[in-house]
């Protein structure tokens, strides 16, 4: 045992002596001075902090060479050709040598002359012409070779995306003149033919061909774009009938200047299912089921239903959905019905059939429809007797949804504007007509994000009595007026004992604000005003909800906690309201 650990430290004070005797030393430290600029110091201590250290002694004068020439080449990217550079070993501290590496940059080198032509059909293509006016070299300024090279990337991706598949730099020269300091930029294009569509080429799938023609956003002839591309891409998986979709140009197929497009495309399983449960102080917990079939017959034909479930509210329906101009923005639905509700004071039941014309201009983001519904209401509200109201009601709306964000939404907005009518004299037991608008507005500063809401609808009829409960209006819960608890606001008539029983208005008007602020990981805190009214009279008092809140996102969307008071001429009391999903 003595022996062992005689043996290990003769051989310790062996190794000790070696390293000593050949100079051997630890890792350095780099100074470098005389540069300002961040950029420029950042790349010169990139190019020396990749030069292998020296690690015995008569490695040092090889070392302190390649400390100026890495520095050198660092500099002549910014255009400092004519930088002076020294390198010295610094004080030695203990067995570390840290070096020195002294810069005086001198006179940058500009650009005297910059020469961009471009040959070809892209000589007069717009997009290009506009890129050459704002590229980030031009003549007086410093060379950069990071925006020379960006420079003739930026023009390299751009030919490509506009179809300019044959493009190619015929000379591509800095030349510096060391004398005067400064360089002459050249670089000579020919962008060759502008490609244009050819045909479409499925990958074994005649099933989807005419469904997917129609969303065609080009025609076979048509001059290439990337941007084209990509749009029918998104169109696809906007659809209904597809898990996955693969558009791509198929450059090696290519002939006569026309460039194929080649389509991969998975189908959804025959059936689908999606369930799911929620949760809110509105509603309590609810369930919701949906069922899709989305490929009927060849023509793009999709069957659904849905059955929603909740403490004061259920539904069922039943939908089938027609392909017109295209199976995305332009088509039919028809609809089959039910509806259940027993809430406050409301107690409904109805069942509706109805068919909806969907159509969206390609020039706008603005959804349209127009529907006819023919519907039947057995509803009791407040002290009123039970009755059955029949209707049959056209209208219209339209709608825009616009978000960023994902999960998260920080900017965005919801705008819809609905209207309908019934006639007696078209089979309606009642002269009505509704018009509703709904705005939402979110909008992000920095950190700071406010939330505007607004609410307004109206109804004239005949006899009011009769407009069933289901369009009457009513406010107040976690998305109307916080403070107050689900569709609780309204007229009312007051029964025997002297309580509110709710009738529904004619009249709605809400308007809210609320701003929020991050104060922690996925947490923001919220200040908001909720006010209005559902009334008979524009005139009547408004309720009034203000408060404060938390919004947390959690994996599974955005969960938003409240601490409202609401307050009327009839109640003023605390509430919590709680819900998960977007905020638009």
């Amino acid at each position: 045992m003595v022996y062992c650990i005689a043996r290990g430290l003769l051989l310790f004070c062996f190794t000790v002596s070696l390293a000593v005797l050949s100079g051997k030393l630890d890792a350095a430290d780099i100074e470098i001075t005389g540069i300002s600029d961040k950029r420029v110091l950042h790349n010169v201590r990139a190019h020396v902090e990749s030069i292998a250290r020296p690690t015995l002694s008569y490695q040092f004068d090889q070392y302190q060479l390649q400390l100026v020439q890495q520095s050198q080449n660092a500099l002549e990217v910014f255009g400092y050709y004519h930088a002076q550079i020294t390198s010295s070993a610094a004080t030695k501290t203990g067995d570390t040598q840290d070096w020195l590496v002294a810069v005086m940059l001198g006179q940058v080198t500009r650009i005297r002359q910059l020469s961009v032509q471009i040959e070809g059909e892209g000589k007069a293509q717009p997009e290009i012409q506009g890129l050459l006016d704002s590229l980030p070299i031009k003549t007086g300024q410093p060379i950069e070779h990071g925006a020379y090279e960006s420079t003739k990337k930026q023009l390299h991706s751009l030919a490509l995306s506009l179809g300019y598949f044959d493009f190619e730099f015929i000379e591509n020269r800095i030349q510096v003149i060391g004398s005067l300091k400064v360089a002459d930029i050249t670089l000579t294009i020919n962008s060759g033919p502008r490609y244009r569509f050819g045909d479409l080429k499925f990958d074994k799938d005649t099933k989807a061909r005419s469904l997917v023609t129609q969303l065609l956003p080009f025609k076979v002839g048509d001059f290439y774009q990337a941007s084209v591309v990509t749009l029918f891409s998104q169109q696809l998986k906007q659809t209904p009938y597809f898990s996955h979709v693969l558009v791509r140009p198929l450059f090696a197929q290519s002939a006569n200047n026309a460039v194929p497009i080649g389509l991969v495309l998975t189908h959804k399983p025959t059936d689908n299912f999606d369930i799911g449960a929620g949760l809110s102080s509105d509603e309590g917990p609810r369930f919701t089921g949906k069922w899709e079939r989305p490929w009927v017959n060849t023509k793009g034909h999709a069957l659904g239903a849905e059955v929603f479930l909740s403490a004061p509210e259920q539904y069922a329906s039943l939908d089938y959905r027609i392909p017109l101009e295209d199976a995305l923005k332009n088509y039919l639905g028809l609809q089959l019905g039910a509806q259940y509700q027993d809430n406050n004071d409301t107690v409904s039941d109805k069942v509706s059939i109805s068919a909806t014309r969907h159509w969206t201009s390609h020039r706008s983001d603005w959804q349209r429809s127009a529907f006819v519904r023919l519907e039947q209401e057995t509803f009791t509200q407040g002290l009123q007797a039970q009755q059955t109201t029949l209707l049959l009601t056209p209208g219209a709306s339209i709608s825009r949804l616009r978000s960023k964000g994902g999960l998260d939404v920080y900017w965005g907005d919801r705008q819809t504007i609905s209207a309908e009518f019934a006639r007696e004299t078209l089979f309606s037991d009642i002269d009505y007509v509704r018009l509703t608008v709904q705005s939402k507005w979110l909008r992000s500063f920095d950190k700071h994000r406010f939330l505007w809401r607004l609410e307004l609808g109206g109804i004239d009829s005949s006899d009011f009595t009769q407009v069933p409960a289901s369009l009457r209006y009513f406010t107040g819960g976690d998305q109307s007026i916080r403070g107050f608890s689900y569709e609780s606001i309204s007229p009312f008539e007051l029964d025997a004992n002297g309580d509110r029983e709710l009738t529904g208005g004619r009249y709605l008007a809400v308007a809210s604000m609320e701003y929020s602020y991050p104060v922690a990981n996925k947490w923001r805190a919220a200040v908001f005003l909720d006010a209005g009214n559902a009334a008979d009279k524009l005139s009547d008092e408004i309720s009034v909800g203000t408060g404060l809140g938390a919004n947390w996102l959690s994996p599974i969307g955005p969960v938003r906690f409240y601490l409202a008071r609401g307050h009327n001429q009839f109640e003023s009391a605390w509430r919590i309201h709680f819900s998960l999903g977007p905020g638009l």
